[in-house]
């Protein structure tokens, strides 16, 4: 595709997205399918939820556009769009109407496995001088419970308007920008996405007007994990790169569970004790958490996935550095506390 005709699509995909997300929020109202607040909430109204809907559709949609024009193989279109586009759907059912807690992990598991058999061979994460292939036989089980996790974690974090989306975008622009950085030209998948995501986060800025739901949310989660598979593949983009540019997610997921698991709390159960949830009540606003998050993720998340790139082998070391003042953060604001401020 010339320039030109890469600014018109994404231009395109983001108004498409936009236009449906609208319509979704119509659907929503007309359905019944909202979120109201309660204790557990950082929402105050009545807002309509599954807007995820619009980013399954026109992503499902630009990934056809790609196959038939033949813009991209075949296989990696499959692997990226098919297990998340089935995820999505389930979600949408959960959004709808709340489905049991072993359905949902059964469901985030069957969608993993599934991501890991259509992946090619040939993905590495490299650690302590090893090159551990994600997709074999005695690596699958870790990589189906990293996937699950990376599905569940994207979901806890969608909590506040446009963090979920932000994140997102950010992650996937930040890799678009190493590859440019390697030498590569403009990928239209990375870019495409953004621009679908871009067209529902119009709708979903604070103060929202229209929230994700589990159908956004999932379809994300298992999309991302995909595209650093892609990314590894396709532009030896080492998976720790991914994990950096990921790691406030990551972090805050993790810590939080971690902690609400070891002090006896609830942890399977809905709270608002995430680091991220406990800034937008200190600020009292969600908009200024999202751009703090966008801040960290440009200045300190993008330096070091670069470097990862650049020296794999240390990608684990410079993970863990990445993650340090993310778990300051935490530790800070009491993540995982069962207590309000």
């Amino acid at each position: 595709m010339t320039g030109l005709a890469t600014i018109i699509t994404l231009i395109a995909l983001c108004l498409f997205s936009w236009l449906l997300s609208h319509g979704v929020r119509f659907y929503a109202l007309r359905t019944n399918m909202v979120d109201v607040p309660g204790k557990r909430s950082s929402h105050t109204v009545v807002t309509p939820r599954g807007g995820g809907l619009a980013i399954v559709v026109v992503a499902t949609l630009a990934a056809l556009c790609q196959w038939y024009l033949q813009l991209a193989s075949t296989e990696w279109l499959l692997a990226i769009y098919l297990p998340a586009g089935l995820l999505g759907l389930f979600s949408f059912v959960d959004d709808h109407q709340s489905l049991p807690r072993r359905l949902r992990f059964f469901a985030h598991l069957a969608c993993a496995a599934f991501l890991l058999y259509l992946l090619p061979e040939g993905i590495f994460l490299p650690i302590a001088g090893f090159q551990l292939p994600i997709t074999s036989l005695w690596m699958a089980p870790m990589s189906l419970l990293a996937i699950a996790w990376m599905i569940n974690l994207y979901n806890f974090m969608d909590g506040i308007d446009g963090i979920a989306a932000a994140e997102a975008i950010c992650v996937l622009l930040s890799l678009q920008f190493i590859i440019y950085r390697q030498g590569g030209a403009f990928d239209i998948q990375l870019l495409g996405l953004s621009a679908v995501i871009l067209g529902f986060l119009w709708i979903n800025w604070a103060p929202a007007k229209l929230f994700m739901g589990d159908i956004g949310s999932c379809f994300l989660g298992l999309l991302l994990f995909a595209c650093a598979c892609y990314c590894a593949h396709q532009y030896q983009i080492t998976l720790w790169a991914s994990l950096i540019l990921l790691a406030a997610f990551i972090v805050d997921a993790s810590w939080t569970l971690l902690y609400r698991m070891f002090t006896g709390q609830a942890w399977n159960e809905g709270h608002r004790s995430h680091s991220y949830q406990i800034l937008s009540r200190k600020w009292r606003h969600h908009s200024p958490v999202v751009c703090a998050m966008l801040l960290i993720n440009v200045v300190w998340l993008l330096p070091l996935a670069l470097l990862a790139t650049r020296a794999p082998h240390w990608g684990a070391a410079i993970f863990a550095l990445a993650c340090l003042p993310l778990l300051t953060i935490g530790l800070k604001f009491k993540a995982g506390h069962n207590s309000e401020l």
